[in-house]
C-alpha cells in the first residue's frame, strides 16, 4: 500500500520505492522494505533492520532485529529478543524490556512482559 505518497515494491530480489505515479524513486536496493510513517520507513539489509528517509538516505543504520513503525516520534525495536523504543535519530529512549511492544497511541503503548500485558507513558513507566 502507499503510505506518505510512495509504496515498497519489489524487483528481482531486492525493494525499493515508487511514487503514484509509478516512478521507482528509491531504487531496488534493500532485502524489504516496510511502510513510510512520520517521514521514515524501516527497511532489511542482510539480517538487521535500519531506517531511511524518503531520499533513499539512511538514517538510522541497520542494527535491529526488527523495526517497527514510527508512532509519536518512537518506534519500537527489538535487540535480541527484547523490544524497546527509539526516537528518530536512533537514541534508545525506552531500554529493551519487553517480550512485545506496539506503537504508542494518544501517549500510550502496549508492551508485554511474558504473558501480562500493559500500558507504558512516553518515559517507559508503567501506567497500567
Amino acid at each position: 500500500p502507499f503510505s506518505e505518497g510512495l509504496a515498497a515494491v519489489r524487483v528481482g530480489e531486492r525493494w525499493g520505492y515508487i511514487d503514484k505515479e509509478g516512478t521507482m524513486v528509491i531504487n531496488p536496493q534493500f532485502d524489504d522494505a516496510y511502510s513510510f510513517s512520520e517521514g521514515l520507513a524501516s527497511v532489511l539489509v542482510g539480517e538487521r533492520d535500519g531506517y531511511i528517509d524518503k531520499e533513499g538516505k539512511m538514517v538510522i543504520n541497520p542494527q535491529f532485529d526488527d523495526a517497527g513503525s514510527f508512532s509519536e516520534g518512537l518506534a519500537a525495536v527489538s535487540v535480541g529478543d527484547r523490544y524497546g523504543y527509539i526516537d528518530k535519530e536512533g537514541t534508545m529512549v525506552i531500554n529493551p524490556q519487553f517480550d512485545d511492544a506496539y506503537p504508542f497511541s494518544e501517549g500510550l503503548a502496549l508492551v508485554q512482559v511474558g504473558d501480562r500485558m500493559g500500558y507504558i507513558n512516553k518515559e517507559g513507566e508503567q501506567i497500567y
